[in-house]
Parts: C-alpha cells; sequence; structure tokens
C-alpha cells in the first residue's frame, strides 16, 4: 500500500521536504504495521499519559512549534514517514 503522494503546494515549501498529504486510519495502520511510518501524538503530554494510541509516541504540538515547526533531533525515527494524530 502506498499512501498519497501527489503534491499538494499548499502544505509544501522547498525546504521542508516531503509535502503534507492526509491518510485514511486504514492506510495509517498498514503504515505502522509494515514498520514504514509511527504514530506520534501532538497532544499535550498529560493527555499522552492518560490515554494514546498502541505504539505511538508523543510530541507535543507547543515543541514542534518551539523548535520552529522541525522534530526535535534524536526524538523520532528519522528513516520513517510520521503520522501526527492530536485525538
Amino acid at each position: 500500500m502506498t499512501p498519497p503522494s501527489a503534491p499538494d503546494p499548499a502544505n509544501a515549501t522547498p525546504d521542508e521536504g516531503t509535502p503534507v498529504t492526509g491518510l485514511t486510519a486504514e492506510q495509517a495502520h498498514e503504515l505502522v504495521a509494515a514498520g514504514r511510518a509511527v504514530l506520534v501524538d501532538t497532544r499535550d503530554g498529560r493527555l499522552f499519559d492518560n490515554a494514546h494510541a498502541a505504539g505511538a509516541r508523543s510530541l507535543p504540538l507547543a515543541a514542534i512549534e518551539a523548535a520552529q515547526g522541525h522534530v526535535p533531533v534524536g526524538s523520532l525515527p528519522p528513516d520513517r514517514m510520521l503520522i501526527l494524530y492530536c485525538a
């Protein structure tokens, strides 16, 4: 299964790499199960501690914003697609 790959110019800038795309829950599950992606919970840490998707990693949106939209080095695997969620 290949995730949508059509570039979305509204979400991409030349220096940011792969553009943001949408995935269905089924596509996300398949990518994670195949080891090609990791789930990233962007909610506040205490909400993550209360409940989160199995196998998800915590990276609060506030931390991403503080790093000016970049993922802090070493916090997530560099060789996998990141699937961010906040539900």
